[in-house]
């Protein structure tokens, strides 16, 4: 039976909701909720990711609560670096200077200027088939659980086919730097020498794909 550490800071709350369509069996489940994901402070980069999915996944609308000088900085995977564009807020103006729409799955630096604070991320479980893309070729890709479970990173992995050599890496928020720990592939086995590496829901994290481009199709169904 899969592991699963449902929502570490997080409350989920059925929606009301089982709804009977006519004339048939069918029932339709939203499950909805909040999950509070920490940033450190100080000016240092912490690396998130949107484990719902909100009828407005903007970051003006999921950051709601940033400091002034909090900003956002994507991961381009073609150019293999962060990308040019750098969203940042202004407490005066109560508005970031852009706007860009972060799906479930994508993860992204997130640098706090102010004090440590906390992030409450709020939307509906992505229920059945949900996709994303992985970089391949030795390409690392910030990713991030399309879906609010923590525990090792496997979970947050789910659905994702791993070719012989793809890599995790996390990021320490202390240090300020990618971990020294990380997880490596065997196509071989056919198993990750390290599980122990673990991912937080809201968290985010790099993943390399050594193999070709890929596809990345989650079905989850919460239980």
């Amino acid at each position: 039976m899969r592991t699963k550490t449902l929502i570490c800071a997080a409350a989920l709350l059925a929606a009301g909701v089982a709804t009977s369509m006519a004339q048939s069996n069918v029932y339709s489940l939203n499950v909805v909720g909040y999950v509070n994901v920490p940033t450190v402070g100080g000016g240092s980069f912490n690396m998130i990711a949107n484990p719902l999915n909100n009828a407005n996944n903007s970051i003006s609308n999921l950051f709601s609560t940033a400091q002034d000088g909090d900003q956002v900085y994507r991961w381009d995977p073609v150019a293999q670096n962060l990308s040019g564009t750098v969203y940042t807020y202004s407490a005066f103006s109560h508005t970031w200077d852009g706007n860009f729409t972060l799906n479930a799955g994508e993860g992204v630096f997130y640098l706090n200027a102010g004090g440590n604070a906390t992030n409450t991320f709020v939307g509906d479980v992505i229920q059945g088939s949900y996709t994303n893309h992985i970089v391949g070729g030795g390409s690392f890709n910030s990713i991030g659980s399309s879906v609010p479970l923590g525990g090792s990173f496997t979970n947050s992995i789910g659905g994702l086919v791993p070719s012989d050599g793809d890599q995790v890496y996390t990021w320490d928020v202390v240090a300020q730097n990618l971990s020294g720990t990380v997880a490596t592939y065997s196509g071989f086995s056919g198993t990750w020498d390290n599980t122990a590496i673990i991912v937080n829901a809201g968290a985010g994290f790099f993943y390399l794909g050594a193999g070709a481009n890929q596809t990345w199709v989650r079905n989850f169904t919460v239980q």
